[in-house]
């Protein structure tokens, strides 16, 4: 088992999160540092590609709400990309797919997270 990457990548207002491998355990803490540390100075919008997360567990699940939350306080937006079927079975489970907006396109993620006008 290797330990999850994390490429985060600032675009305009926000930032695309490229994740790679399980999102348990010990790699809980260094996303979460990683998402304040974009919302913290200044990111409007998240993008969180989980194209490479096989598993995340509990703990990452309430990072990836907590982010969304503080995004929304602010009038932004947090959106998950290319989730796994075994991540959108969770999300079903617990009922959080009707929180996340989840795309299985980059184009069509950055087209949501624009500002309405």
């Amino acid at each position: 088992m290797f330990a999850m990457r994390i490429d985060a990548k600032s675009k305009d207002s926000g930032a695309i999160l490229h994740l790679d491998g399980k999102v348990i355990g010990d790699s809980v803490p260094r996303l979460k540092k990683t998402i304040e540390e974009r919302i913290d100075s200044g990111a409007n919008w998240l993008i969180i590609d989980l194209a490479k997360v096989p598993l995340m567990d509990s703990s990452a699940l309430g990072t990836i709400i907590a982010a969304f939350l503080r995004l929304r306080e602010k009038n932004g937006k947090l959106v998950l990309l290319n989730a796994q079927e075994s991540i959108l079975d969770v999300l079903s489970v617990t009922k959080l797919d009707t929180l996340f907006e989840v795309y299985n396109d980059m184009q069509v993620a950055l087209e949501a997270i624009r500002p309405e006008s």
